[in-house]
């Protein structure tokens, strides 16, 4: 924190820096989001009342939140900024820098429900039918998207993968998660097909001289980037005529809720894409839900559009090698 702003800020903002890191192990980007919301809400009460963070009081933070809601930010961000502050409060609490916890009587901000736009299984085959795959580019890009829909994982997560994270044999990685934490995942066969063809042929090339042990590599041969990951998507989709809009993300929800319509239990679901709470996973039940009802109106015969129900192509098949 070397601006202007920050030199305003109390070492408490430090400490609790620091605690995040040491204590919870949480990812650098996040401490930087907590560091920022309290940059932000100590120069507001610089500009408007001067005091400092530990002199705040429940009306302050009211306060801002209200003026935050008045210029149009959005209620998830404000939702956000109050978690800062509650978190932040708590610490100094426990640590005796402050008596009260401004933050106790702050009321719950209500999130509008905000669905994820989850590809159709059709989408998801259509991205994964890569016809160029005599490039060792095109091997690469198969073997990633594969694994990506076969097992949920993050753009991040994938991108740090070292050969030594996977037992090949039982189909099982072991996943370095947000704030540190390992979980394993499993990859059927389909995704272990590519896998190992895309180790054996494409890898060694990519690999050049490099002593690197990442998985999946760039051209110039080192780590490949998230940014390169999202690139590789938006450019199959392309290639196929995909409309809907389609990140490295939109596989992971496209793993979970179809997991779900298959059948899958939800704290399985949870527990493979690193969930910390159940209640983040069940936002994959309104969108099952949703598509059961839209499914159901258009094709069950007492209703009147009577079409037919044609079943795709049931992607979910992967799945059901999932275990070892």
């Amino acid at each position: 924190m070397g601006s202007a702003k920050s030199k305003s800020l109390l070492p408490s903002v430090e400490q609790f820096s620091d605690e995040l890191w040491l204590v919870d192990g949480l990812a650098d980007r996040t401490i930087d989001a907590y560091r920022a919301d309290l940059i932000n809400f100590g120069s507001w009460l610089t500009q408007h009342n001067g005091k400092t963070l530990l002199q705040v009081q429940n009306l302050d933070i009211e306060a801002w939140l209200a003026s935050l809601l008045e210029r149009k930010i959005s209620a998830r961000s404000v939702a956000r900024y109050t978690a800062s502050l509650r978190r932040f409060y708590q610490y100094l609490l426990t640590n005796g820098q402050v008596v009260q916890d401004p933050t106790m009587r702050l009321g719950k901000i209500k999130i509008p429900h905000r669905l994820p736009n989850t590809p159709t299984q059709d989408d998801v085959a259509s991205l994964l039918d890569i016809t160029d795959l005599n490039s060792h580019q095109g091997l690469r890009d198969k073997a990633m998207l594969e694994l990506l829909y076969a097992t949920g994982i993050r753009a991040t997560e994938l991108s740090d993968l070292k050969v030594e994270d996977f037992d090949f044999k039982n189909r099982v990685i072991r996943v370095c998660g947000k704030g540190n934490k390992e979980r394993l995942v499993v990859y059927g066969e389909e995704a272990a097909f590519w896998l190992d063809l895309y180790l054996s042929r494409s890898r060694p090339a990519l690999r050049r001289d490099y002593l690197c042990n990442h998985v999946f590599l760039s051209v110039r041969g080192k780590k490949i980037s998230t940014g390169v990951l999202r690139l590789v998507v938006k450019k199959h989709a392309s290639n196929k005529g995909i409309e809907r809009p389609l990140s490295t993300h939109s596989l992971r929800h496209a793993f979970a809720t179809h997991l779900l319509d298959a059948g899958a239990d939800l704290r399985v679901i949870q527990e493979l894409l690193g969930h910390a709470c159940i209640s983040t996973t069940q936002i994959y039940t309104f969108v099952a839900t949703k598509r059961l009802v839209t499914l159901h109106s258009r094709f069950h015969p007492r209703n009147k559009d009577t079409a037919g129900y044609q079943a795709g192509d049931n992607l979910h098949v992967r799945f059901q090698s999932m275990n070892p």
